[in-house]
């Protein structure tokens, strides 16, 4: 029994206050209905929402290519020779390319698709074997990838779970140079048909501010190469410094002592 006034029953009456606030106001909510449009008008409404802008393909590549993994040092791999368990064997590839096996010893491994290292083992393990037949299985392989490229602080190839964005990751590799054109990056990716296609970046709004917000909406997928092109301002300082500056720098070496005399000839007749 707890006495009136106690500690525990004030506790007790603000927890039933509170509840019965909740509800008084959960019935003023349902019995004034102009409470309620108030609130769902600050709520955004669909055209509010950003949507992922439109992909504009600019250039297809006209031959066809299909994606195959590359082994490297560092993945895991499964070597199985059907009907020979004690040549079978689950290897990590050395930092120097190469894996061990029973009878072979080392074999290179890395720079090779899985169906060509399998190929590579059964030649190898024909010459001790009779018909061998070898399978490799890419057990533990490298995260999804992404790449960045032209215009940027240091570019770089990226894990796509850090990256899963255009603006992520041109942030990751520093940003945009001065030089480069925001207006018209693109993303190099290997289309579900076998084409390269080259994908424009549509601004969702005007001005310089949806560039980015098309940036950070568009969503790369695994072996995208971002690529930020040189704009035509730097293009053509570029052109100007190749080409007429640095010719110039050696003969302005040789001529600027005459031209510091010529300079001086001048002032010294002016003062006469």
């Amino acid at each position: 029994m707890v006495a009136p006034g106690s500690p525990a029953v004030a506790a007790l009456d603000l927890r039933e206050g509170a509840s019965l606030n909740r509800v008084r106001g959960a019935w003023l909510l349902l019995l004034t209905p102009s409470l309620t449009v108030g609130c769902a008008s600050v709520r955004p409404t669909i055209a509010d929402v950003a949507v992922p802008p439109a992909q504009e393909t600019l250039l297809q590549s006209t031959e066809r290519y299909q994606k195959e993994y590359v082994l490297l040092a560092d993945d895991q791999i499964e070597v199985v020779v059907q009907r020979s368990p004690e040549v079978s064997r689950s290897v990590l590839i050395r930092p120097d390319g190469y894996i061990s096996l029973p009878l072979l010893g080392d074999v290179k491994a890395a720079g090779l698709a899985p169906r060509e290292l399998a190929a590579k083992l059964t030649e190898l393990f024909s010459k001790r074997m009779i018909d061998p037949e070898v399978a490799v299985i890419a057990t533990r392989v490298r995260p999804a990838t992404v790449y960045v490229s032209g215009e940027v602080g240091a570019p770089a190839a990226l894990p796509l779970r850090d990256a899963p964005t255009v603006m992520q990751a041109v942030a990751l590799t520093g940003g945009f140079r001065k030089s480069g054109a925001v207006g018209e990056v693109v993303i190099i990716r290997l289309a579900p048909d076998g084409h390269l296609r080259a994908i424009r970046i549509p601004s969702v709004s005007g001005g310089q501010p949806g560039r980015y917000m098309s940036m950070r909406l568009m969503r790369l997928e695994p072996d995208d190469l971002v690529f930020v092109p040189e704009s035509n301002r730097a293009q053509f300082a570029r052109i100007i410094d190749d080409m007429i500056n640095k010719p110039l720098t050696g003969l302005n070496s040789l001529a600027s002592p005459l031209i510091n005399y010529r300079l001086i000839q001048v002032l010294d007749s002016q003062l006469k």
